[in-house]
């Protein structure tokens, strides 16, 4: 297992942590993934650790695209 590190906005607290997780949920069902932990901050960009397969690439507009969901996007 190797992880992939994304910057996300919009996750600015840990009340806000559920619902991202909940939206990204299916979609690494679909795309292959494992496990995903965010690690929020004191500034407007938390960061989301998604572990996965070295094999497995993951899907970053399938990611921003679930992550809208609930008012957060990935920060390139």
């Amino acid at each position: 297992m190797v992880s992939t590190t994304f910057a996300v906005s919009g996750v600015r607290s840990d009340d806000e942590v559920p619902a991202a997780l909940q939206a990204l949920f299916d979609v690494f069902a679909e795309l292959g993934l494992g496990q995903a932990t965010f690690e929020v901050t004191d500034t407007d960009v938390a960061r989301l650790y998604v572990k996965h397969r070295r094999s497995v690439t993951p899907d970053r507009v399938a990611i921003s695209g679930a992550l809208s969901t609930v008012g957060a996007h990935l920060v390139d």
